[in-house]
């Protein structure tokens, strides 16, 4: 199915191993259409289960979360890896030595950084405080959007997901040749000038307790003055660590952006690795710990528009999952740029995002936008 790190299964003429139907562009990758993805999960499990097993075999990443009987119990995702000595965790970050769990993603971290003028083009930032103002004088420098100001993007280099369209997946070649790196390094990136900190990747989940420390060092350092803690996260991390992320975003006047991405459990296994039960678990916990701070939002919603699989329905599914909980969450609906695994993927449509747009305000949210509209096709 792979040839050099490339998948050749994409011909125009491909058609569904299950139904036989022609295949969109989109789905050329995985093999099954959408729709035999969502109605055949147990045929087109194994299937899509060697799919995604190639696909971490390149940066060689383990293709399952361990299991070892004699491994060291990591709790820090809902995979609850027991690697041992000579294995790594699903993430990849950690081996199931005393050593390597007291330290790896917790002193020192595999990451990358760089300084992100504001307003910047953030999933939250058509509601965030550095880009529009909202929480000011106490969590904005401004009453507008912070010009002047750098946000510091802290890229943790893993993942616990499997995203075959992942839109930062050369994360992952820094498993290949890991090189960590300290807290006190990135201590000293934030300067005056820096107003807030996005922790994104990858993930931050599996390496949280080094964010954690990460903030709570800076924030201690620079009392008094506006240092906003966000996060993008898949939500796939243990309720304890959540709780963390949103603590310190609710109290320095950041927020907690989780991507939904899809609602059909066998849509998301097939894009994802995984189911996502959990996943809209931890987003209802999210949702409980948010309505602390209303003003600016401490949590926002995404999902980017893959054509095929993430359509109307699927985020009407999403929205009415949202507003059941509280409707003025807000969401973004990301038009998709096509990446990694999926990259001969066209780009949403105009008409793919209008119909979603129609389809999450059906459904009762009354904060819904299109990002990345210059992608749209």
């Amino acid at each position: 199915m792979f040839i050099r790190g490339k998948c050749v299964s994409g011909a125009k003429d491909a058609r569904c191993l299950l139904c036989g139907e022609l295949l969109g562009e989109a789905a050329c990758l995985i093999g099954i259409c959408p729709s035999c993805v969502r109605k055949r999960p147990e045929e087109s499990r194994e299937h899509i289960e060697r799919l995604h097993a190639q696909s971490r075999e390149m940066f060689g990443l383990p293709t399952r979360p361990p299991a070892n009987p004699e491994g060291i119990d990591c709790k820090l995702c809902f995979h609850r890896c027991r690697p041992g000595r000579n294995q790594k965790g699903y993430c990849g970050v950690r081996h199931g030595t005393e050593s390597s769990m007291r330290i790896d993603g917790r002193s020192r971290a595999l990451v990358s950084f760089y300084r992100d003028p504001l307003p910047t083009n953030c999933v939250a930032d058509w509601v965030c405080a550095g880009g529009t103002g909202a929480g000011y004088p106490r969590f904005s420098n401004d009453c507008g959007p912070e010009v002047g100001f750098y946000n510091l993007a802290v890229s943790l280099e893993a993942c616990n997901l499997n995203c075959l369209y992942c839109q930062n997946w050369s994360f992952r070649k820094a498993h290949l040749a890991p090189r960590w790196t300290g807290i006190e390094t990135l201590e000293k990136e934030v300067d005056d000038a820096t107003s807030c900190i996005c922790f994104f990747g990858g993930d931050p989940g599996p390496q949280l307790p080094y964010a954690v420390r990460l903030s709570q060092a800076v924030r201690k350092k620079n009392p008094g003055r506006i240092l906003r803690i966000c996060w993008e996260t898949n939500g796939a991390l243990h309720p304890s660590g959540l709780k963390a992320m949103m603590k310190l975003a609710v109290k320095s006047g950041g927020c907690v952006k989780i991507d939904l991405k899809a609602w059909d459990p066998s849509t998301y296994r097939a894009l994802c690795g995984f189911e996502n039960s959990k996943i809209l678990d931890n987003f209802a916990r999210a949702a409980e710990w948010a309505s602390k701070r209303l003003s600016p939002p401490a949590l926002v919603a995404s999902t980017a528009l893959i054509p095929g699989f993430i359509d109307e329905e699927e985020i009407y599914g999403l929205a009415s999952f949202i507003a059941r909980i509280n409707p003025d969450i807000p969401y973004a609906l990301l038009a998709f740029a096509p990446q990694f695994l999926m990259d001969g993927s066209p780009t949403t449509s105009a008409a793919q995002a209008r119909a979603c747009l129609k389809a999450a305000k059906l459904a009762g949210l009354t904060r819904v936008r299109i990002g990345n509209e210059h992608l749209l096709s």
